[in-house]
């Protein structure tokens, strides 16, 4: 009996050592993912933003005035509407295993299309040409949305609410920090286009080392490549128009596709009047502009990057005090657009913004973060790629409806629309974010009941 226990004990161990060392082996590789795809995306958007200079002096070379850049902006965001949506759900396709799974495929396509973008905007002679350049990277590029499905594939069920959003937030600081670089390198380091566009192209040959080398997500248990939302479906071409992301129907998908709705009207309503504000009240000229973006991009880069994870691990722990954290942020979101529309302080002005842009990073990491616990893997890249369609089309609408609202009042109307807008947010989080979000029907909890049945 007791050499009996003796070999129970060391099979016992013998197992947990084994687990242990999966695990290991798991963290090790999600690791890795983070670093290699946040780097990725750093480099993809370093190549678009380097010759973005060039690029706009070449069309006003070739006569695109204002309604040329207007609608080239429109059909952009009509085709990344579409493209969002059919990439993101193509993605969660399992039919591309054997070549390394669907996202890396559709992240390396999206680095080819901007390929072929910058190549034809480098040798375009007419407006023709720079119409054809922008249509394969407004369809194919979504590997923003793809990387934030592969990033929270990476984390099992058990990790933190801090822990999801602090992957997360490095795609934004990474996109942030590009953002910021790109331009100033642009202008500094070249003189001319061809220079930028060989550097440009070798950042793209860099993000598509660093996503061949990207690991693929280990599921805890297989089972889970079979593990259906509350609503699910077969990808088909039969079912894929009519039945494309049955889980985007959920009420947890519905309430953050709304709340992310009004936030994306908000800002673009909102614009409409600010950059008019900007240069009549404390006449913004070139060097303003840029100073004023570049601290835009860096502190919404910080506030993705390290201060989600760290507000959200401090004061957001518990259902209760997360439901707190993202009633301060929308209530920093209206409120500040609107103490910022009343001064003449440049110095409030900044202050002011910093918070507003602090509260907006804080707030989208952790909307990105609980879509990991809507959509099952086979469904999330298909949810992320809806939630992109939707504000695509806020942004074509939102511009619109602030012109229109201007017309009634050119300052009180947009504002008061924007201020609307934060106040439907706050209320959905402060009536449903805890009953919908943190105990609603999503595949976290329905995962946690039935283990502990």
């Amino acid at each position: 009996m007791p050499v009996l226990k003796n070999d129970h004990k060391v099979k016992k161990e013998g197992r947990d050592n084994k687990d242990d060392t999966a695990a290991s082996a798991k963290k090790k590789a999600s690791e890795k993912g983070f670093l290699y795809g946040t780097l990725s995306l750093g480099l993809l958007v370093t190549a678009g933003s380097v010759v973005m200079g060039f690029s706009q002096s070449r069309r006003d070379a070739m006569g695109c005035d204002v309604q040329c850049i207007g609608k080239m902006t429109s059909s952009r965001s009509t085709l990344a509407l579409l493209g969002s949506t059919i990439i993101g759900k193509c993605s969660d396709s399992k039919k591309l295993d054997k070549l390394g799974g669907a996202r890396r495929c559709f992240l390396i396509l999206g680095i080819v299309a901007s390929g072929f973008q910058l190549l034809f905007s480098f040798q375009s002679t007419n407006i023709d040409t720079l119409w054809m350049s922008m249509i394969p990277a407004a369809l194919f590029q979504q590997n923003f949305t793809i990387l934030k499905a592969l990033f929270l594939e990476y984390h099992d069920e058990y990790a933190s609410a801090a822990e999801r959003a602090g992957s997360v937030g490095k795609l934004g600081m990474a996109a942030g920090l590009a953002f910021m670089v790109g331009p100033l390198m642009g202008s500094v380091l070249f003189e001319e286009y061809r220079s930028a566009a060989i550097f440009a192209a070798c950042c793209l040959l860099g993000a598509l080392f660093f996503t061949l080398l990207l690991p693929r997500p280990n599921s805890s248990d297989e089972e889970d490549t079979t593990k259906k939302s509350p609503t699910s479906s077969v990808l088909s071409f039969r079912h894929f128009i009519p039945d494309l992301v049955p889980v985007a129907r959920t009420p947890p998908a519905i309430f953050i596709m709304t709340s992310r709705i009004c936030m994306a009207l908000a800002f673009h309503i909102f614009q409409t009047i600010w950059a008019v504000a900007l240069k009549e009240r404390f006449n913004f000229g070139q060097k303003e502009y840029g100073q004023y973006y570049a601290f835009i991009g860096f502190v919404f880069a910080i506030s993705q990057g390290f201060l989600a994870k760290y507000l959200l691990k401090h004061f957001g722990d518990s259902d209760k005090d997360r439901t707190k954290l993202l009633l301060t942020c929308a209530v920093l979101l209206g409120g500040g657009r609107f103490i910022v529309y009343q001064t003449h302080s440049i110095v409030v002005v900044y202050t002011v913004f910093g918070l507003i842009i602090t509260a907006l990073g804080v707030i989208n990491t952790i909307f990105t973060a609980d879509t990991s616990n809507i959509a099952s893997s086979s469904e999330l890249g298909g949810l992320f790629g809806i939630l992109g369609s939707m504000e695509s089309l806020a942004g074509i609408s939102g511009p619109i409806l602030g012109g229109m609202l201007a017309r009634i009042h050119p300052v009180q109307g947009p504002l008061i629309a924007v201020l609307f807008l934060y106040g439907v947010v706050f209320t959905l989080i402060y009536f449903g974010y805890e009953k919908i979000i943190c105990q609603g029907k999503t595949i976290r909890n329905s995962n946690k009941k039935s283990k502990e049945e």
